[in-house]
């Protein structure tokens, strides 16, 4: 007999219990020849409960009805199925949808499901592998009573390919800095995950409000570039997400990053915003990796970004300057004391030699209280980064000394001659990058706050560039960062990255000292500003695109005919 089940879990791994219970079915005698893909379910009756994964299975069965369900009930019992209440959360929940094509009033069970026609969650997959099927009574195929429901948003089908998770995770809402700037969902999570931050290797964690992602990148190919396996997680990213995790350099394969995003949506479903789920996803693959080393750059702060989460090792502080101040406090030493958060007992903490006094006095008083030892990097110069800004100097000098001390600390002997080598490679892009452009020489930075500003402005003295693009996030001082930009170029234009938190550029200018608003032009579109710079330029000359990371990935992005990847993952006041 072909019958029609609907399977839901919201409780423990989810996509496990699934498939679990498929085996269970098969073994029982409900031999499974079609099944749905998976759909993300919001809860409908009690909100208050982790979101759902649904599917439809169509079977064939010698069992009678009465038989097919105390095998559904065996299954449950087996899967431990556990509510407290009606409505609640379940590990597993199985139910007769048709049985034949008949009708079926039974105690304990009417078949098809009285309130079938009602139910999205049940539709949506049982119309992918049977929307011709037909209800006995009201004649209506399961296609046909999907598209009766009025959609309310609240199932999605999860994604089976690459494309499909970068779009399942372009429409995740901004999230609140209550709900989740804290640690408590992403460690849960990772417990249910096996707490996979604690096998990816030693861990250097480094934080700082500027050059923290040029220093991680460093920090790993030092350490890779000595032979040890090494985990690399920055963020955010430019061109793709996948940049954001790497080994040995390497960024991870759509399909794995597929796969560990499903095992941690498996579990926390609806729970986690998206910097905590990629998080997760990129300690979960470098414990599969069995690295030896992980390099993990903070988010937002320290103390309370996701990533504060792993164990300690080395800690490192590249710069403390005032950011995000609705965030993390008004004062430089707010700032500090979120950076410092990262710091855990007897560990090593590597600040960079910029730090201001004001910070590093809160840095060393969290150091001291964790039995810590704090490092600064000795001044060592590169001459293979010197086309790469002055800044980065500095930059290599800290990478190189956060990769001995974890080398120390992990017993091994760290070899700095392959490491300088490596450190002009691992350079991350949109940081100084040079490219040519119609005949114009284009660099593409993503200095976005003052002390970034100030950096790449010291590398146009003297010899400014003849046109810079900038954008700014909404949560910048726009005007002032625009107005020393426009100390390093003869005509400034403004335009708007397609992130959702970019500042109009009309109103950027309009903050900007009335000087200089007069010969400050306005582009709407990235690629277009970028096209009038060129224009503007001479032949040979220089344009500077600079303001945001997000500019720089929209401009890179064109450059290759492509559109940048702008997840909606900063923390928005509730």
């Amino acid at each position: 007999m072909k019958v029609y089940l609907s399977l839901g879990s919201n409780l423990g791994d989810r996509l496990a219990n699934l498939e679990r219970a498929l085996e269970l079915l098969g073994e029982g005698g409900c031999r499974v020849v079609k099944r749905s893909q998976v759909y993300e379910t919001e809860p409908l009756y009690y909100l208050k409960q982790p979101a759902f994964f649904n599917m439809a299975a169509a079977c064939d069965t010698p069992l009678t009805p009465s038989d097919l369900l105390a095998l559904i009930g065996r299954v449950e019992r087996t899967l431990r199925r556990r509510r407290l209440f009606r409505n609640g959360p379940r590990t597993i929940d199985i139910d007769i949808l048709f049985y034949g094509g008949g009708r079926l009033k039974l105690p304990g069970l009417e078949i098809p499901h009285p309130r079938l026609a009602e139910r999205e969650f049940v539709l949506a997959p049982l119309a992918e592998i049977a929307p011709s099927l037909r209800h006995p009574v009201t004649g209506l195929t399961a296609r046909a009573m999907l598209a009766a429901l009025k959609s309310t948003g609240g199932v999605r089908r999860l994604p089976s390919s690459y494309a499909e998770l970068e779009d399942w995770l372009r429409v995740l809402p901004p999230p609140s800095v209550a709900g989740h700037y804290n640690l408590k969902p992403i460690r849960a999570a990772l417990a249910r995950l096996g707490y996979p931050e604690k096998n990816m290797g030693a861990v250097v964690h480094i934080t700082g409000s500027t050059a923290k992602t040029s220093a991680a990148c460093m920090t790993a190919a030092a350490l890779s570039a000595n032979g040890w396996r090494t985990g690399l997680y920055t963020s955010p990213h430019i061109r793709s997400l996948r940049e954001r995790v790497k080994v040995d350099g390497r960024e991870i394969s759509e399909r794995d990053m597929l796969d560990r995003f499903l095992r941690v949506e498996s579990v926390a479903a609806g729970e986690l915003s998206f910097f905590e789920t990629i998080t997760a996803a990129a300690f979960l693959y470098f414990a599969d990796k069995k690295t030896r080393f992980a390099v993990i750059e903070a988010g937002l702060g320290g103390r309370l970004d996701a990533t504060n989460t792993v164990p300690g090792g080395v800690a490192g502080i590249t710069s403390v300057s005032l950011e995000h101040t609705d965030l993390l406090g008004p004062r430089l030493a707010d700032i500090a004391a979120h950076k410092a958060g990262i710091i855990k007992p007897g560990v090593d903490v590597l600040v960079g030699n910029g730090v201001p006094e004001e910070a590093f006095r809160v840095i060393a008083r969290a150091a001291s209280s964790a039995g810590a030892a704090v490092h600064r990097p000795p001044p060592v110069d590169f001459p293979s980064l010197s086309r790469a800004g002055a800044f980065q100097a500095p930059n290599a000098a800290f990478a190189m000394r956060a990769a001995a001390l974890a080398a120390a600390r992990a017993g091994r002997r760290f070899r700095p001659g392959p490491a300088a080598l490596a450190l002009r490679r691992a350079l991350p892009p949109g940081r100084f990058q040079r490219l040519r452009v119609a005949g114009r020489n284009v660099i593409v930075d993503g200095a976005h706050n003052a002390e970034g500003v100030a950096a790449l402005v010291r590398e146009f003295a003297g010899r400014p560039a003849d046109v810079c693009v900038a954008a700014f996030m909404s949560d910048k001082s726009g005007g002032t960062l625009a107005a020393a930009l426009s100390s390093a170029a003869r005509r400034l234009i403004l335009t708007k990255s397609f992130s959702y938190r970019s500042a109009p550029p009309a109103e950027i200018r309009d903050s900007m000292p009335p000087a200089l608003r007069a010969g400050t032009l306005i582009v709407d579109s990235p690629m277009k500003a970028l096209e009038r710079a060129v224009k503007l330029a001479p032949e040979g000359g220089t344009v500077l695109v600079a303001g945001s990371l997000y500019l720089a990935g929209d401009v890179l992005a064109g450059l290759r005919g492509h559109s940048a990847f702008h997840p909606r993952e900063m923390p928005v006041k509730s």
